[in-house]
C-alpha cells in the first residue's frame, strides 16, 4: 500500500509525486521525541520500537513494522512535534512523504483532508489493536493476542522492550519462559 493512494490522488490532479526511501540501521532513530514532524512515514520493511522517555524511565508504546504508517505527534508552538522516539530494532527501510508536499497551492484542501483521514483511520486501527492487547486482561491472554496480531515479531524484539510494552519486568518474562508458559 504505502503512499500509492496519495500518488494516485496527485496524479489525477496532474502532479506526479515521488517519495523518498530511507534506510535506517538497527539501533538508529528515525525520529527523536520532541523533534518537529516534517514527514509522513511508511515502513516498507523492518521493525521499530516507539517509546517515550521521561528522563527516569522509558515506556515502549508500540512496535511499528512493515506495512505501518508512522505519524504520532503533538501540536506545540505552531508545529507538530514527535510524541515518541522511534528506533529501528533491525535494519529497516521507510518511504517518506514530505508534509510540505501537501501544502502545494494547486492542491484542493479536501484532497489533503481525505489523504490525512485515510492515514488517520489506519493509525486509529493500529492504536485500537494496541488497546485491545493491553487492556485489563491477564498477561498470558494479552501475550496470546499480541502473538496473533503480530505473528513472528515477538521473537525479534528484545525482552526488555517487550517487558516495557506489557508493563511487566524482564525477570517475569524469564520466569514464564523457564516454566514454558510463553
Amino acid at each position: 500500500m504505502g503512499f500509492e493512494f496519495v500518488k494516485e490522488e496527485f496524479l489525477k490532479l496532474g502532479f506526479p509525486l515521488e517519495c523518498e526511501s530511507l534506510e535506517v540501521k538497527k539501533g538508529h532513530c528515525l525520529l527523536m521525541q520532541g523533534q518537529p514532524l516534517t514527514n509522513l512515514y511508511w515502513i516498507k520493511n523492518g521493525l521499530f520500537r516507539e517509546f517515550h522517555d521521561d528522563g527516569v524511565e522509558q515506556f515502549n508504546n508500540s512496535f511499528p513494522s512493515k506495512g505501518s504508517f508512522y505519524l504520532t505527534g503533538f501540536y506545540f508552538g505552531g508545529k507538530i512535534n514527535s510524541s515518541f522516539t522511534v528506533e529501528a530494532l533491525e535494519d529497516s527501510t521507510v518511504e517518506i512523504l514530505s508534509l510540505e508536499t501537501l501544502n502545494h497551492p494547486k492542491i484542493e484542501p479536501i484532497v489533503i483532508v481525505e489523504i490525512l483521514k485515510k492515514i488517520s483511520t489506519i493509525k486509529y486501527e493500529q492504536n485500537l489493536n494496541w488497546k485491545l492487547i493491553n487492556g485489563k486482561k491477564s498477561f498470558l491472554h494479552r501475550w496470546e493476542l499480541f502473538k496473533k496480531k503480530y505473528p513472528g515479531i515477538w521473537y525479534r524484539i528484545p525482552q526488555k522492550h517487550l517487558a516495557s510494552y506489557f508493563n511487566v519486568t524482564p525477570q517475569y518474562l524469564s520466569k514464564l519462559k523457564s516454566n514454558r508458559l510463553l
